[in-house]
């Protein structure tokens, strides 16, 4: 009765989807057979629906495709929820398949069933129910639903998709090959990609003239494509622009002049934003992590503030915004560039552009500098200090997973990124869920891979660890602070309560996980064996927990002391301005 999933498994197939993660559940079973026996899909069984849901993050994150997740009827998808959201937000492209029981059982207090209809709301691009077909449909209709589904999840604005799939019983299906190859009609997707944007040459020529000359900043936050950061920064030399570059952005690691990465440091100094105020912002990704920057980006309310993004989505949340752009990154930077009128010429000017360029670069370099000569001696387990090592012993096209709360915030500031490595974090919803599942899911695309975690990220999704395996190479950085480390730079720091609500120290021997999950575990007592337990564990396949014991309140005082700026500000700002 349900041999018309079989032509729906082989389109997405036939449309370049590889990757399948199902969990285990009876009403999935037509489903988790068909793609198993398939052969084309590169599948995965994780018996924790949250943790299959982050791991299919990962994996689509990691390979740059959408991936197919299934699971079973009633509450199992609602574990889902977490990871749907991040995925819309940080624009991954899932392909959410949720079996079900069909409608002759719903509303009957027939078990394990739940009104699936619409259950993600607003949190996915396309939602559809696919119908037991008509006799003349039955095997091309599944096709179009799988390409209707596929089309979504890659659209302008790249998202989850959700299909619910009532099956009836039997659910074990007939694996016959002919019911895969049945009702197929040639079928291809041309995305517009590059090729085309939402603008005109006049519009292009108009800009191009509006920017001659003019001190330009350019904002690199995350979301945006790995494939993307090579054109924002030819057009920022094109410009002359500063460009503050965001870790995820991934646009540090090219490393040119003009790439500025200490800027939460130097910012803190709001002596200095007179003299680094742009007549230009153009923002491409989203906000900066950086809360020092996003206040002088509200702070330049005077600047003319362009957003570039492939959605008419409203993506600057200082509320600035004078021109949003409909484009992909790619095409903007392109087509400015080949403008005929374009400020190419900028070389000509008077020197105010380089003048201003030189400012940011005198001051990201002086910090970059600092931090990394004086942290080296720190003799403390610092998480500042751990960061830096990480970069001096990551190996070439590595890829790096940071979890939210402090560890993204001690990145932003420690990591300049230069080199052939690549950062990855859940930026959406910015939640520490399923960091553990989506690092392991970055994993699969078979590069060395690190995970930098705190306690409560990784204890939160500590069941991620179930798939560990020998297959991939993946090393978690655990800095244990016992807590939330995060509260020691906000304001409920000083309040009642404040170990009970906000600290919340869980104590836990994460010695215990690596047992019981079979990775392989080594805690850190002093900072200088950081870096030989580090370069073993990366240059080995397996899962490895290397334990980094820091204390909350210590580093909260590193951390000022390091960035603190010590010295005359008023010298400081006389000298730049001499630029």
């Amino acid at each position: 009765m349900n041999e018309y999933i079989a032509p729906f498994v082989d389109e997405f197939y036939r449309l370049g989807v590889k990757y399948a993660v199902f969990s285990p559940g009876s009403r999935s079973t037509t489903m988790a057979m068909l793609f198993t026996e398939h052969g084309g899909f590169q599948t995965y069984m994780n018996i924790d629906e949250r943790s299959a849901a982050f791991m299919a993050l990962g994996i689509a994150k990691g390979h740059d495709e959408p991936v197919i997740l299934v699971c079973t009827s009633g509450s199992a998808m609602a574990h889902y929820v977490p990871a749907i959201l991040e995925a819309q937000y940080s624009g991954v492209p899932l392909i959410v398949l949720t079996a079900d029981r069909p409608h002759t059982l719903q509303s009957m207090g027939a078990p394990q069933t739940i009104d699936q209809q619409k259950l993600f709301g607003h949190a996915v691009n396309y939602y559809e129910e696919l119908a037991v077909p008509q006799e003349g449909h039955y095997y091309t209709y599944p096709r179009l639903v799988a390409r209707k589904a596929v089309m979504k999840a890659l659209d302008d604005k790249r998202g989850p998709v959700h299909i619910n799939v009532p099956l009836f019983e039997p659910l074990v299906p007939e694996l016959e090959r002919s019911h895969f190859e049945a009702g197929y009609t040639p079928f291809k997707i041309v995305r517009r990609g590059d090729l085309q944007s939402y603008f005109d040459d006049v519009f292009i020529q108009d800009l191009a003239v509006k920017l001659r000359g003019k001190r330009v900043l350019i904002v690199a936050g995350p979301q945006v494509r790995l494939d993307e950061g090579a054109a924002i920064v030819t057009l920022g030399e094109a410009l002359g622009a500063t460009i503050l570059s965001d870790p995820l952005s991934n646009v540090r690691r090219l490393g040119t002049t003009g790439i500025i990465s200490a800027y939460d440091v130097f910012l803190k100094k709001k002596e200095l934003w007179s003299l680094l105020e742009p007549d230009v912002i153009i923002q491409f990704g989203h906000v900066l992590i950086s809360k020092r920057a996003q206040q002088f980006l509200n702070y330049c309310n005077n600047a003319e503030y362009i957003v570039v993004h492939p959605t008419m989505d409203y993506i600057n949340p200082v509320g600035i915004t004078t021109i949003h752009i409909q484009s992909s990154i790619s095409a903007f930077c392109r087509s400015l560039i080949n403008c005929s009128t374009t400020v190419m010429h900028v070389k000509e000017n008077n020197g105010v552009v380089y003048s201003y360029l030189h400012r940011w670069d005198y001051l990201d370099k002086g910090i970059r500098t600092l931090l990394n000569g004086t942290i080296a001696y720190e003799p403390s387990c610092f998480e500042g200090r751990t960061i830096i090592e990480i970069q001096r012993f990551m190996p070439k096209g590595g890829q790096l997973m940071i979890a939210n709360s402090m560890s993204i915030r001690y990145m932003d500031c420690y990591w300049s990124g230069i080199g052939d490595i690549f950062v990855y974090g859940n930026r959406g919803v910015n939640g520490i869920d399923g960091t553990v599942s989506t690092a392991i899911g970055l994993a699969q695309n078979g590069k060395p891979t690190v995970l930098i975690t705190g306690d409560l990220a990784f204890f939160h999704d500590l069941n991620g660890l179930a798939m560990a395996n020998e297959n991939i190479n993946l090393t978690i950085v655990l800095h244990n602070n016992d807590g939330g480390g995060i509260f020691e730079y906000l304001p409920q720091k000083e309040v009642k309560y404040f170990d009970y609500l906000f600290s919340t120290e869980q104590g836990l021997d994460y010695s215990g996980a690596a047992t019981l999950y079979k990775c392989s575990y080594e805690r850190i007592e002093k900072a200088d064996d950081f870096a030989k337990a580090f370069k073993t564990a990366v240059a080995s396949k397996g899962i490895h927990i290397i334990e980094v014991p820091t204390d909350k309140e210590r580093s909260s005082q590193l951390h000022d002391a390091y960035t603190a700026l010590n010295g005359d500000i008023e010298e400081l700002k006389g000298y730049i301005e001499q630029f």
